[in-house]
């Protein structure tokens, strides 16, 4: 009976010992829970600030780099501009230079206008109320460029006529428009220089032939052309200049 008793005993002890240790089991689980628990929402909320801090930098590093960019678009259209005005200085510089020697020859041939002496003279004809030059016409102003050559002191005169059919008005017109295509064509097919050709339209004023016949009329329609040219200037003469 003592023996019974004693089991009971120590089946029951060891029963509340069983429980004790689960009872002591949940509360330290439930308090492990309670301290992680902060733990775990703390680290969940620096991994929140560190991605938006992260999505933050990248969005401000590509507004950095298209700044950049934009940096770099605005340089080189400074540059483009820089090296643009710094080519039409240049192009300018050397139109001013050019400029001055033209005038400086230009003064040359004022200065000694009594040295030139005329030249051979060519004549291109037109047709009625027309200004047009024809191909046969044309290769007369070949010849001219040609009579040139490589004549250093020159200057051309080129007279323009025409019948007297016609108002007056129109004649004068007529005679500088077709003056100016002899012009044209010398100086756009031949590259000489305009400061070299003096101009003038008559209109009817020197009529070939007083005639009204229609050969005569046609060879009044006409531009004359004639070169005079001096010698080229020595050291001295130069120097004088």
């Amino acid at each position: 009976m003592q023996n019974i008793l004693y089991r009971i005993s120590s089946f029951t002890t060891l029963a509340l010992a069983a429980a004790s240790l689960l009872i002591v089991g949940c509360a330290t689980k439930n308090y492990v829970k309670q301290s992680v628990q902060p733990i775990e929402q703390k680290v969940d909320q620096v991994d929140q600030n560190s991605q938006k801090r992260d999505s933050e930098q990248v969005a401000n590093l590509g507004k950095t780099n298209q700044q950049v960019d934009e940096n770099e678009k605005q340089l080189d259209a400074t540059t483009e501009i820089a090296k643009t005005a710094d080519s039409e200085s240049k192009g300018a510089m050397s139109k001013a230079n050019q400029n001055t020697k033209d005038l400086n020859d230009l003064r040359n041939v004022v200065a000694n206008i009594d040295d030139y002496k005329p030249g051979n003279q060519v004549v291109v004809h037109f047709g009625v109320n027309k200004n047009t030059l024809t191909k046969d016409e044309t290769a007369k102003l070949d010849e001219v460029a040609t009579q040139i050559g490589s004549v250093q002191r020159y200057f051309i005169t080129v007279e323009g006529f025409t019948d007297q059919t016609g108002s007056s008005a129109r004649n004068d017109q007529l005679s500088r428009e077709r003056a100016n295509q002899v012009i044209s064509y010398l100086v756009g097919s031949h590259d000489i220089p305009v400061y070299r050709i003096h101009m003038v339209g008559l209109g009817d004023q020197k009529l070939i032939d007083e005639g009204k016949g229609k050969e005569a009329r046609q060879a009044s329609r006409r531009v004359e052309i004639t070169i005079f040219s001096a010698k080229p200037l020595t050291t001295s003469a130069t120097n004088v200049n």
